[in-house]
């Protein structure tokens, strides 16, 4: 670990990591002992802080509960313990909410793939109370995303309104999903139903994550009695690549790269960094896999052997690019003063994310030109006369989308 990192982001990774490792402990002085920098060189305002930005407070009060409580202020294990069994509390929440859904889900015919930290919960941590969670995910089959809505609203779920009731045809279609949420006795219950790995539509060309072939290799969980699925250990691991990439420019908590790094450490022997590679070739993801994991590899010494790194890496350039658009060094990942990228740095990264240059041009012609059909349930078209209008009015549309984007998210852009 590089030695100009503070002394609370050193403490925060050491405790990230799936095995307690002392030497990455060691003071800025690399003298003192792990008592005395629990003891004098630790500021604790600026850990917590950490901590709840990179949703690591659980994992951190678990790691400082099992050392001398002598060195760590009381307020301070006191603040950590009360996170810790809050989240303990939700996810168990949660996970009820989870398994009402699933199993609704499931009397209508409609099969679901838990994502993410409702799945990992429960089979990479060691216990639920571990992996905060803000919603659940749901992938279900595009073409029964419109059912199980109607199964959602019996249960008391609507629209969350984060996408106008304009919108919501074209977010099934070629949105990625939709998001829920149900309020039950002051308790807000949010899900993301999604058909899509990938989610960014002029994306899918450039990243065609099959969900037919995502499907097959589904694997079953039990949610307490209630049989769903989840990814393959494979699936997974791109997935959890693709969405740092894709969704938040890689300006995203630690628990992100966690979540890989306790997915390899646990999956063995199911998990094959060979299967790994063949689907990442599969997907034409192997850059976004390969710069993913290379993160974990820096914050957290996740294991990435050489062979596998060789079948991923891309070429210099782009390698280049890829580094001077989001540094993922443990100093740039931990920064709080960090912006993140803005709309157009964003869509650059996209493209620097690419297996084949080719796929950049497609992913240009699928903003600037979209297909009749994209335009005539984005713009609610109802003639070909206005579709052809629509033809010469949306490339003027993305053209000011792409001015704002110079000074603002992508979501803030209307580029999505």
């Amino acid at each position: 670990m590089p030695e100009p990192l503070p002394a609370e982001s050193r403490l925060l990774l050491s405790c990230a990591r799936g095995e307690f490792d002392p030497e990455a402990l060691a003071s800025a002085e690399a003298l003192a002992s792990v008592e005395a920098l629990l003891l004098r060189g630790i500021d604790w305002t600026s850990l917590l802080a950490s901590a709840r930005r990179h949703s690591m407070l659980p994992l951190l009060y678990e790691w400082l509960q099992a050392m001398d409580a002598a060195r760590i202020p009381p307020d301070v294990l006191a603040g950590l313990k009360g996170a810790y069994y809050t989240n303990l509390l939700r996810n168990h929440r949660l996970g009820a909410d989870l398994a009402e859904v699933v199993a609704a889900l499931g009397q209508e015919g409609i099969d679901t793939i838990v994502l993410k930290g409702g799945a990992l919960a429960r089979t990479v941590y060691g216990n639920p109370a571990q992996r905060p969670m803000v919603d659940l995910d749901l992938l279900v089959r595009q073409e029964q995303m419109a059912h199980a809505g109607d199964v959602l609203g019996t249960l008391g779920y609507h629209l969350s309104g984060s996408v106008p009731d304009s919108m919501v045809p074209f977010a099934q279609r070629f949105g990625g999903g939709l998001e829920w949420q149900r309020t039950r006795k002051g308790r807000v219950t949010r899900l993301d139903v999604q058909f899509d790995l990938v989610g960014v539509d002029w994306c899918w060309k450039a990243f065609p994550v099959e969900p037919r072939v995502i499907w097959e290799a589904a694997r079953p969980l039990d949610l307490d009695g209630t049989p769903a699925l989840q990814l393959s250990p494979e699936d997974t691991l791109i997935h959890l690549c693709l969405h740092p990439a894709l969704h938040h420019g890689y300006y995203c908590p630690i628990i992100s790269y966690v979540d890989m790094d306790r997915l390899i450490a646990v999956s063995r022997p199911d998990f094959s960094w060979e299967r790994l590679v063949e689907r990442a070739l599969r997907f034409q993801a192997k850059t976004v896999v390969y710069y993913g994991l290379q993160c974990a590899h820096q914050l957290l010494g996740t294991p990435l052997p050489d062979e596998v790194q060789r079948a991923l890496v891309p070429g210099p350039v782009q390698l280049r690019v890829l580094r001077s658009l989001a540094p993922l060094t443990p100093e740039a990942v931990l920064d709080a003063e960090s912006e993140g990228l803005r709309g157009v740095g964003q869509v650059l990264l996209y493209a620097a994310l690419v297996d084949r240059i080719r796929y950049v041009g497609s992913m240009v012609r699928g903003i600037l030109f979209p297909s009749r059909e994209w335009l005539a349930v984005r713009y609610s078209l109802e003639s070909e006369e206005q579709a052809q209008r629509y033809r010469l009015v949306h490339p003027l549309r993305v053209a000011r989308a792409f001015l704002r984007g110079l000074t603002r998210p992508l979501i803030e852009s209307s580029l999505e």
